[in-house]
């Protein structure tokens, strides 16, 4: 059970990743594609692999961090929904060949990303 605690952390980490996410939005300028939502994603992947390689599996000891980093701040900060809006947007606006490109770039490179981060965490 998930305790009062580690909901307050996940709040506050989602928050500051919210922040984060909107600041790097801005600073990264758009092209055909959002990359802006690219980078947030590839960072946060990238981050998320690595914490979680660190931590490994949930103890009295990580939950915390857990809690803080991985559900709250990269919950916050990665913008899948984001990336499934524009994704749409593109989808109805007749292009295809932009929505196809934005999909593989995003989840190919944020999976190469979570695997980085892993080894990285890994030492």
């Amino acid at each position: 059970m998930i305790s009062t605690a580690q909901l307050l952390l996940i709040g506050l980490g989602g928050g500051l990743g919210s922040i984060l996410r909107v600041v790097v939005a801005e600073l990264v300028p758009a092209g055909r594609l959002p990359w802006g939502t690219v980078a947030v994603n590839v960072i946060g992947s990238m981050l998320l692999g690595w914490m979680l390689s660190r931590l490994g599996a949930a103890t009295a000891e990580t939950s915390h961090w857990q809690a803080f980093v991985v559900l709250g701040f990269c919950g916050g900060f990665t913008t899948f929904s984001s990336f499934s809006w524009q994704t749409l947007e593109q989808l109805r606006q007749g292009q295809l060949g932009v929505a196809l490109v934005h999909v593989l770039v995003s989840v190919v490179v944020c999976l190469v990303a979570t695997w980085w981060g892993w080894r990285l965490g890994r030492g």
